[in-house]
């Protein structure tokens, strides 16, 4: 890792190394010059800040001033030895000038034009008061204070129509003491009538580096959209060697555009990548391909299509149509936001929502390109409504749905499924506790094709019983002087939700989710609308919250254990047999939960505790730290056990840091280590700079794909700041996502 890490370390030290060059003739000041307020306000990258000293004039007259002024008999003023000419919105300065006041004026030597945004220095210039003929400056430099754009020209002119011209000529946002980058040209030409600039013989120099060249740039210069190309991003991987995309953005009309994406790598193939998009009065539609062309599996492509309509405040539409036409091939490079998936989607939908009440209508399907993948059943369709009626004693919801569903393999069943559940409850609630008694009443009804055996009917009616009840203890105590407040709830559920046979309710949704304190206190075992867990219960939890002086939350903890009354019968699938029970735990594990909010540490943790075995089937840590404002400390566990899906049982531990070398330098590091593989799964080491005008980071990557294949490649990714973003990163999620930070300052 050192061999490539110490060449390319000295290569980035070097691009952003610009000695102090006559920073002051822009108004700069130095960070340590700057009053407390301004440093403040200041980037804590940047080194200083241009401060323009000019003020408007207290009069609307225009007012000359000069060692020595004379005047002709055609009204040619003449102005020698510091002359000045004052007017209410800009100030004109030079050794000489001659002109006719508010018509034009010639100046020479050491010319300084400058009002509340702008200053412009050059050896000569012609300046138009009246706008009829071109304003011009030699050997120019301009500096934006708005924006800190500054630059230089040989020649620097406006016509009448408001257009500038530049020749060889370069502009940055850079600090005067670090000129990072610079974009020259031959001939720029600024047009804020059309919105656009063009520019010949373009070159992007980074630390005087010439890194970038086009013979011809049309580009923006206000924030409309217009068509032209973006900046590439490139990248190296040691499977895949060097990758480049380089996207074009096509401003179609107002409201459709398109960005086209052409894909290299270098030992795969190429590709396209397409981007449609309309915005209308009652709709905004999307549209995106990603084409890879394999040198090896030949055409990669996915598609999909979507599209949002809202035709009145309450009644809404869309639609969603996936694809995978490639026979479960996928694009080696892709910029779009279809991903890989088993499934592919492709459903339509109109709501209506009003107050308490909202109904939907969906068709969906799939489509799934591995024929050995199970494929979801489709709804033919699904029809869902649902009302609600809160008042301060009574909470009311109904909710109610009818889907027709289908097997696409017709290897299995499928059929209709009628769902309602009405939720009654009663809220006896004051300052010191809570009693919430409540009943939930759940209806299905089944029609079901069988295409093994024969069809059937089925329904049934259940009803379950239950009461959340609490009691709130507060205190003060007294922390460094401060009062805190520190609650302590004695939370009690109950839940009796008698045995049904349920031999003839299939699975079409149903799901087990995992056991957590928060879940302890649900009023059901299952999710989704099929089996109706049974269960007699007793769930007792206590929650401690520590509030500071300001009310912040700082500590919360949770801890609790569910009892069981009754052995439990249904399952999520398979017969239900009164006899025969597939729990019979009489206890929960012990259910933790805890977290701390602090202004420098964060910490999350869930963790179930089996007393009877004395092990953990879940512990889910989370611990983030920043001891100082420029060091990023992320540590985390997880361990998950006895799941459903042996899959899905995990126990693996990362770490991940950024710290700083200095001011503008840092470093970053991630590792993910995991146990049941014995062997590290993430890799990251990488390295960093910034200051006000560029932010860049360099790093090596080593990390396992979904497909658990090994990959490494090197990452370099700049921002020039006010131009453009070059370069890429890894789509696998690591710290050197939160060191990047969408490019925005800091980290």
């Amino acid at each position: 890792m050192a061999k490539y890490l110490r060449p390319c370390t000295i290569f980035l030290h070097s691009l952003f190394f610009i000695p102090l060059a006559q920073a002051n003739q822009w108004g700069w000041v130095p960070r340590e010059a700057l009053s407390t307020e301004q440093q403040t306000n200041l980037n804590r990258y940047c080194q200083g800040s241009y401060i323009n000293n000019w003020h408007a004039t207290d009069t609307s007259d225009t007012t000359l001033v000069a060692d020595m002024m004379k005047r002709n008999e055609k009204g040619v003023v003449h102005l020698e030895g510091n002359a000045e000419i004052q007017q209410p919105e800009s100030t004109l300065y030079a050794q000489t000038i001659d002109g006719i006041p508010d018509q034009y004026y010639q100046a020479e030597g050491n010319v300084r034009v400058q009002n509340s945004n702008q200053l412009i220095l050059s050896d000569s210039s012609y300046i138009s008061s009246n706008g009829l003929q071109d304003t011009r400056f030699n050997n120019a430099q301009f500096l934006s204070y708005q924006s800190g754009i500054r630059g230089a020209s040989q020649s620097l002119s406006r016509n009448e129509q408001g257009v500038v011209f530049i020749e060889e000529g370069f502009y940055t946002s850079c600090e005067p003491t670090q000129e990072s980058w610079k974009l020259y040209g031959s001939a720029i030409e600024l047009d804020p009538n059309t919105g656009f600039g063009t520019a010949k013989h373009v070159r992007i120099h980074i630390a005087n580096i010439p890194v970038f060249y086009v013979p011809w740039l049309r580009f923006p210069i206000d924030d409309q959209r217009h068509t032209g190309f973006l900046f590439p991003s490139f990248s190296y991987s040691g499977n895949d060697g060097l990758s480049v995309s380089a996207p074009v953005y096509w401003n179609i009309a107002p409201n459709y555009d398109a960005t086209i994406t052409p894909n290299y790598v270098q030992n795969k193939g190429e590709g396209l990548d397409i981007e449609l998009r309309h915005l209308g009065e009652y709709d905004e539609t999307t549209y995106e391909q990603s084409s890879f062309y394999d040198n090896d599996e030949g055409e990669q492509t996915l598609q999909k299509f979507t599209s949002k309509l809202t035709f009145t405040e309450n009644i809404t539409a869309g639609v969603t149509l996936e694809d995978n036409p490639t026979d479960d091939l996928y694009p080696e490079v892709n910029t779009t936001s279809i991903g890989e998936k088993d499934d592919y989607e492709r459903s339509a939908y109109v709501a209506y929502s009003k107050g308490n009440f909202s109904s939907k209508i969906t068709q969906r399907r799939y489509f799934t390109p591995d024929s050995s993948n199970d494929e979801p059943f489709d709804w033919l369709p699904r029809v869902e409504s649902s009302y609600r009626v809160a008042g301060e004693l009574i909470d009311y919801s109904l909710a109610a749905q009818y889907t027709d569903f289908y097997d696409p393999a017709e290897d299995d069943f499928d059929g209709q499924r009628g769902v309602l559940n009405q939720d009654l409850s009663v809220d006896l609630s004051n300052a010191w506790g809570s009693f919430s008694p409540g009943v939930l009443v759940q209806y299905r009804d089944y029609n079901l094709n069988s295409y093994t055996g024969s069809d059937s009917t089925s329904s049934i009616t259940h009803a379950s019983g239950y009461f959340d009840s609490s009691i709130a203890f507060e205190r003060a105590i007294n922390v460094n002087n401060g009062i805190w407040r520190q609650t302590l709830v004695p939370r009690l559920s109950y839940l009796n939700a008698p045995y049904v046979d349920q031999d003839d309710i299939p699975d079409f949704d149903a799901s087990e989710p995992t056991i957590t304190y928060s879940q302890a206190f649900s009023h059901e075992r299952f999710s989704g609308d099929d089996r109706i867990g049974d269960t007699e219960q007793m769930t007792l939890g206590v929650e401690s919250s520590l509030y500071d002086v300001n009310n912040v939350e700082r500590w919360t903890f949770k801890v609790g254990q569910v009892f069981y009354f009754e052995d439990r019968y249904v399952d999520i699938d398979g017969d239900t047999d009164s006899d025969t029970a597939v729990d019979s735990d009489t206890h929960s594990d012990i259910l933790t939960s805890a977290s701390y909010n602090g202004d420098r540490y964060s910490l999350t943790s869930n963790v179930n505790y089996d007393l009877d075995d004395g092990s953990s089937d879940l512990a889910q840590l989370v611990l983030k730290m920043q001891p100082t404002d420029d060091i990023k400390i992320n540590l985390s566990y997880l361990y998950t056990i006895d799941n459903s899906d042996s899959d899905d049982d995990a126990k693996q531990a990362s770490f991940s840091t950024i710290f700083p070398l200095n001011r503008n330098w840092s470093m970053f590091t991630h590792h993910t280590y995991d146990f049941f593989d014995d062997d590290t799964t993430k890799e990251v080491v990488g390295l960093g700079y910034e200051n006000c005008c560029v932010k860049v980071s360099l790093s090596y990557q080593d990390w396992v794909d979904d497909d658990d294949e090994s990959d490494r490649g090197i990452f370099l990714q700049f921002i020039l700041r006010s131009l453009s973003t070059v370069g890429s990163q890894n789509t696998e999620a690591s710290i050197a996502d939160d060191y990047w930070n969408k490019g925005q300052v800091g980290y």
